[in-house]
């Protein structure tokens, strides 16, 4: 089967998060694959996460950017299935002008990413031949299309690291305690300070923006490593992930932003316990794979429990393995493989 995707590639996007385990998956079965995507200078999340690959096509901007397209790479390469991910990002009156011809040679999927009903009338114009979402709090959309499908969101695969050489590489020592405080994609370095019992064996290592100010700059201390970094590439942040015994991700959920945390189904395989707070949105879609806090008294009480306990590290570990093996790239691949033949009988 020739499988293309209108989608985010190798950037910090969630919909690229979505887009490219499934597509890896599916290179891994056999199929052949097209990925038409955003422009470097125009595009949606930060560019660079990987290098390109050679069956990515960059054809077209943002909705709300250049709102650029060449039709051309859309009309003259041949497919199966187009998958088109995240409409509300894409310069719809130009895709809208080449849909007729393209629903011509082969069917349309949207898959959707919104968390709450579009109040443009431009949104439910199209025709496509079917509508995937992924998570239960966009049920909305089967008011208008109400044989719209849900198949959850993909985890990355299961992966595992050498900590003392991811250590290597990132400068950080051997004989500690990592506490990696993830402050890139909208996520907040929250955890500011290690309680007295972890400052002699422990690290706190904050990973910022580029061009973010930190006052933990101005004074700094042998328990707290300030790192910045324009893009993190997938690569390297398996590298920070490997490296650490813990992970805090802070965010919560505004309107019109992602459904789910795309970064936790990019973390959870990579055997580091992950930390959130237990009041965001964000999360929803995990139980006991995660540690949740409510302030940081009690993620202080958290990470010296875990840090001190192999059994509850291992454990945790686990349950987030099972998850992942759940809803593995394979996994939700195949879902969408046994979908676009479906929609190719009919």
């Amino acid at each position: 089967m020739k499988i293309a995707f209108m989608t985010a590639w190798n950037t910090t996007s969630g919909v690229a998060m979505h887009a490219e385990p499934i597509v890896k998956a599916m290179i891994g079965m056999g199929h052949e694959i097209i990925i038409f995507s955003f422009i470097p200078t125009d595009c949606h999340g930060v560019f660079g996460t990987a290098e390109d690959e050679d069956f990515v096509i960059r054809c077209f901007g943002t909705r709300r950017g250049t709102n650029f397209l060449d039709p051309r790479p859309f009309l003259d390469n041949d497919f199966d299935i187009l998958v088109v991910e995240d409409l509300n990002m894409l310069p719809v009156e130009k895709l809208f002008n080449i849909f007729p011809r393209i629903q011509k040679k082969a069917k349309i999927m949207h898959v959707l990413h919104e968390n709450k009903a579009s109040n443009h009338s431009w949104f439910y114009k199209f025709d496509w031949d079917k509508v995937v979402y992924f998570d239960h709090w966009q049920d909305f959309i089967l008011k208008a299309y109400p044989d719209a499908i849900m198949i959850p969101f993909p985890c990355y695969n299961i992966r595992r690291g050498d900590k003392t050489v991811a250590r290597k590489k990132l400068g950080l020592p051997s004989d500690k305690n990592v506490i990696y405080s993830f402050g890139h994609r909208g996520y907040d370095l929250y955890y500011r300070d290690l309680p007295d019992e972890l400052k002699d064996n422990s690290i706190l290592m904050h990973v910022a923006e580029h061009d973010e100010q930190l006052q933990e700059e101005a004074t700094p201390e042998k328990w707290r490593t300030v790192m910045k970094e324009k893009v993190i590439t997938t690569e390297k942040f398996d590298d920070y992930l490997f490296a650490s015994d813990a992970v805090i991700f802070n965010k919560y959920r505004k309107h019109f932003d992602a459904v789910v945390s795309s970064t936790v189904y990019q973390s959870l395989g990579a055997g580091c316990p992950i930390f959130v707070p237990k009041y965001s949105d964000f999360f929803h879609t995990f139980k006991d794979e995660l540690i949740y806090y409510t302030d940081t008294a009690e993620l202080n009480k958290q990470l010296v429990e875990l840090l001190n306990n192999k059994k509850l590290r291992d454990d945790l570990i686990a349950r987030a393995d099972k998850y992942v093996k759940k809803d593995s790239p394979k996994v939700i691949a195949q879902a969408f493989l046994d979908l676009f033949k479906k929609m190719l009988k009919n």
